[in-house]
């Protein structure tokens, strides 16, 4: 049994594959590994500190020619350190776009 800080409305999947993230603002254009998704968010490792609030288009890309990139505008919800430099990104999915 799980407890109720561990249940969700959604599963979490966790996956390990590359992700572009784009900011919204300045355009730039950024990489990292997505490390797990649901149908509401994901979380990327990346190497810099993202801005909570910033407004991002990601783009993971599809390895079957039969389906198009997986590709969103999400949210910065939080930007936390790992031990080697790194930073875990925890994205909130606001629109699906394909």
């Amino acid at each position: 049994m799980r407890d109720n800080s561990d249940k969700r409305d959604f599963i979490r999947m966790n996956v390990d594959t590359a992700i572009e993230l784009i900011e919204d603002e300045q355009g730039q254009r950024m990489e990292g590994r997505c490390v797990d998704l649901s149908a509401t968010g994901m979380a990327v490792e990346m190497e810099k500190e993202l801005a909570e609030g910033q407004c991002l288009h990601t783009s993971l890309p599809s390895h079957n020619p039969d389906f198009p990139p997986f590709e969103t505008v999400a949210t910065v919800l939080r930007s936390e350190p790992l031990d080697d430099g790194r930073w875990r990104v925890g994205l909130r999915i606001d629109e699906v776009k394909r």
